[in-house]
């Protein structure tokens, strides 16, 4: 079937579901398993489309990048 109409903005989320930040370090390291690190959609939020998106995959794939290079130094 093709579509016939897009859906309303108001109902477009970036995700739902996902690794809570409270089973995280500041890092983004996940407490019960050492070395393994999320960022973006692998987190628990909801956010409208678009440049949040975005936005927030790159501010916690930095911060979890950077969190791997100080995890691996120790």
């Amino acid at each position: 079937m093709r579509p016939q109409q897009t859906r309303p903005i108001d109902e477009a989320i970036s995700s739902a579901g996902g690794v809570c930040f409270d089973s995280t370090n500041s890092n983004l390291m996940l407490e019960q398993l050492p070395g393994v690190f999320v960022a973006g959609e692998m987190l628990d939020w909801e956010a409208p489309t678009g440049g949040y998106l975005l936005t927030a995959c790159f501010a916690t794939g930095k911060r979890a990048g950077l969190g791997v290079v100080q995890w691996l130094q120790k």
